[in-house]
């Protein structure tokens, strides 16, 4: 890694620089991760100022790219969420929303929303309710397979992993299944009228598209269960309605998990043929993670770039842009874009312990940054119900109280130049 003293903006040229996805430039290709932060406290769905803050700081900080943490998409979905989340079902969560997206912009950077269709057998009820999942299979949770610091906490806490597991799922009906998928479809038109520059469909680590993926917990016989063409109907369906709900030239991108990384479960090979398929289908880019809830270790790997040879099988596998998470070493991330390894860095630890990581690499500044730990104090306070702070930094959390990260003023887009959903086709009744 090149030192304090020589590090310039030159060694960094393929990182720092701009990349266009449906005629969107980002500036660079440093992404903030989507991560289930808690700050939205209450489960009611709405943005607060501490969450403006927390985004408004990785903007300024040097993103490019700000991809909003997972936002409940339905009224079923709401009612299962990780502990609290944000919602996005009805235009009263609109402008909210729309702070978050005009926040991102005004400190320069551009903004995807990653959109929900639920948790499944992942998600928790406060009222003890069973969720809906594509069959009926508990959540099985292994503390061999859970990242670095989660064994000392279970073995301290040990009704963490009661807590994580939740309710046992019921199996969806297919009329529910369709129902589900038309008001999501429907809640991604708020999203995009929100004025978020992308939606991401949110399909990895375990979340209920990668449920009706994945042979473990997809047990159905119907059009939905069995072959791997019809273990992927539920996601190609999801991506379909919502294609054609906001449109063709709105950016679309799909998030999913590399491997399942579980024996039976979803392999590598066929996560490449799906990402095959929808790219196929118009997918604007394919956003990677890994593992699942009960594979955590994969998807939170202790080591930099554990994704990158997955990613790489990614890009040969796809035409569109493929964004590695994960990858917290400057020199790392500009050699796996410089390699043709990924198009984007995606960051989530790493931007708790350090917002400025990309300013920093901008500037040459390689040894200023706050190297993040790995040590999953974040995760495990989340996983405890608890909203995300950081060991390192003592300000995650607290970024409302600091106004550098309040939104700027603006210059006003007039309503008329705002984006809007398309008109959706006229039904027609058949007789």
């Amino acid at each position: 890694m090149a030192d304090k003293k020589t590090a310039k903006k030159g060694d960094f040229k393929n990182l720092l620089s701009p990349i266009e996805i449906k005629g969107v430039e980002i500036r660079n290709r440093i992404a903030l991760a989507p991560m289930n932060t808690l700050m939205s406290l209450d489960n009611r769905g709405y943005v607060n100022e501490q969450i403006l803050a927390y985004y408004g700081a990785r903007a300024k900080g040097g993103c490019g790219l700000i991809i909003t943490e997972c936002v409940l998409g339905t009224r079923l979905a709401a009612r299962f969420p990780y502990t609290t989340n944000l919602h996005c079902f009805n235009t009263s969560h609109l402008p909210g929303l729309f702070e978050v997206a005009e926040t991102i912009h005004a400190f320069g950077s551009v903004g995807f929303v990653q959109m929900s269709i639920g948790f499944g057998r992942q998600g928790h009820s406060h009222t003890g309710e069973h969720p809906p999942a594509p069959s009926v299979v508990p959540m099985m949770i292994k503390p061999e397979l859970m990242p670095n610091g989660f064994g000392k906490a279970i073995e301290a806490h040990p009704q963490m992993i009661e807590r994580a597991m939740g309710e046992m799922p019921y199996e969806m009906t297919v009329a529910e299944i369709r129902g589900e998928q038309d008001e999501f479809a429907n809640s991604c038109r708020f999203a995009m009228a929100a004025q978020f520059d992308g939606i991401e469909l949110h399909a990895p680590h375990g979340y209920l598209e990668h449920q009706f993926l994945s042979p473990i917990t997809n047990r159905r016989t119907d059009l939905y269960g069995g072959s791997l063409e019809n273990r992927m109907r539920f996601m190609l369906e999801v991506y379909m309605k919502v294609r054609e709900s906001v449109g063709y030239d709105y950016i679309l991108g799909v998030r999913m998990s590399a491997d399942e990384h579980l024996p039976g479960g979803i392999t590598h090979e066929e996560a490449l043929e799906v990402a095959r398929t929808l790219s196929a289908l118009g997918a604007d880019y394919i956003h990677l993670s890994d593992g699942s809830y009960e594979a955590l270790k994969y998807f939170f790997p202790d080591e930099d770039g554990a994704m990158l040879e997955e990613s790489a099988n990614f890009k040969k596998a796809v035409d569109v842009p493929v964004i590695c998470p994960s990858v917290h070493d400057p020199a790392l991330a500009e050699e796996a874009i410089a390699s043709g390894k990924c198009d984007i860095v995606s960051l989530g630890r790493q931007m708790f312990t350090d917002p400025e990581w990309g300013n920093k690499v901008a500037e040459g500044r390689i040894d200023d940054i706050t190297r993040c730990l790995r040590c999953n104090e974040c995760l495990m306070r989340t996983a405890s119900g608890l909203p995300v702070r950081c060991i390192r930094n003592p300000n995650t959390g607290r970024e409302k109280y600091i106004s550098e990260y309040h939104r700027p003023p603006q210059k006003l887009t007039p309503v008329t130049k705002m984006r809007v959903p398309p008109k959706l086709p006229e039904m027609k009744e058949d007789f």
